[in-house]
């Protein structure tokens, strides 16, 4: 049974299910009582609500680290993530080419077919599962094609296989398949002179040595755990108003493309919910004074529901001007793979909207909508529609 607001405000836990469905109105309760609560969950952690507390933070890492970029610790390095200033600058030398947009166009045609052939799987039917029918096979096909990029069609395909799968379980066992992978690819790579990101991890070089392995295994990690989760739930929460909204199919199908609408969208449905940052040293943030060692959960979806710089700020509003969203987080952490995330979303729903139309609930069933990182799309996600000829 979900928790009541007052109940989340006693002692937040950002990682209990009973506290989701109604995380962001204990939020907003908080912006007004005490913006910053501390909670006793996980060892302790103070909790910010507000935007202008988010930006501050994320803002400043000599003094908010993010060497534990998550309240319960993170097993494996998740470089660049958890690295501070100046090696974190370094690796992302390394990467951000390989994530500019130009650059990533040149995937597209590759893209567009995985959206075609996921699409082409079930239009017939009249119907589909979105998750698992098309936003997993979408954005881990892509993020696949686009990591494991070689010539080796074999070493592709299973790349893909394990991409789905760690988008679909979150496992560590298949996050270890794709560190085995990204193994085999590292080591062909040395013998090619493609232009790809896995070639960049063997060539590059910080403070004068060739990247660890454990640095490249970092780093390829990163990728995956940033790319697969997020993208899909993108796809299936715009799916989900797509399937209940009446008005949201002309926009998606507007020529010119839906850029303004999409960063509504990617405010209104935070899927980053929150990461953490330690205090460096004691300092203060919003007039909360913290000590050195005290952990901090930075929420970005509370964040994108503050009513002082969003109006009318639990509503989906497509003429919203100038939408300063932190879906992709702010600072020198900011996301590596907006551009990415931007031109999956477009793809998916140019190529969706090519062969059907008319989307509703399956049954009318109720879908259920949750706040966090891995539970932030529906579960499932089962629509009708018409297809198109």
């Amino acid at each position: 049974m979900a928790k009541s607001v007052e109940e989340i405000l006693a002692n937040v836990d950002l990682y209990a299910e009973d506290q989701r469905e109604n995380l962001l109105a204990a939020a907003a309760a908080a912006r007004i009582r005490s913006p910053i609560p501390h909670t006793g969950a996980d060892g302790g952690y103070h909790v910010l609500t507000r935007y202008e507390d988010v930006r501050t933070v994320c803002a400043d890492p000599e003094r908010f680290s993010s060497g534990q970029p998550s309240i319960r610790g993170v097993p494996v390095r998740v470089i660049p993530i958890d690295t501070d200033p100046p090696l974190h600058r370094e690796y992302r030398k390394i990467l951000n080419p390989y994530f500019a947009r130009n650059f990533l166009l040149r995937y597209e045609p590759q893209m567009r077919e995985i959206a075609r052939v996921a699409v082409a799987s079930f239009v017939d039917k009249g119907a589909c599962e979105v998750v698992q029918d098309f936003a997993v096979p979408f954005s881990a096909g892509s993020l696949a094609r686009i990591v494991f990029a070689t010539e080796n069609q074999d070493l592709v395909a299973r790349g893909v296989a394990a991409a789905k799968q760690a988008a679909l379980t979150s496992s560590p066992e298949s996050f270890q398949a794709l560190a085995g992978l990204a193994m085999e690819a590292l080591a062909e790579v040395e013998e090619s002179g493609a232009d790809t990101v896995l070639r960049a991890l063997v060539t590059a070089t910080v403070d004068g040595r060739p990247l660890t392995v454990e640095e490249r295994l970092g780093m390829v990690t990163t990728l995956f755990l940033g790319g697969l989760d997020t993208t899909r739930g993108v796809i299936a929460n715009i799916a989900c108003h797509l399937a209940t909204r009446p008005d949201v199919e002309p926009i998606l199908r507007r020529p010119g493309g839906w850029q303004r609408e999409l960063e509504e969208f990617l405010r209104y449905e935070t899927t980053v919910a929150f990461m953490a940052r330690t205090a460096v040293h004691d300092t203060e943030v919003g007039g909360v004074p913290m000590k050195e060692g005290d952990r901090i959960a930075v929420l970005f979806a509370a964040a994108n529901r503050d009513p002082v710089w969003f109006e009318r700020p639990d509503e989906l509003v497509f003429d919203r001007p100038n939408v300063p969203h932190l879906a992709f987080g702010f600072g020198i952490h900011r996301c590596l793979g907006l551009h990415f995330a931007r031109i999956q979303l477009a793809i998916a729903f140019e190529e969706l909207l090519a062969r059907t139309t008319n989307f509703r609930l399956a049954g009318g069933a109720e879908v259920p909508r949750q706040v966090g990182l891995s539970l932030n799309s529906p579960h499932r996600l089962d629509v009708v529609f018409d297809a198109l000829a």
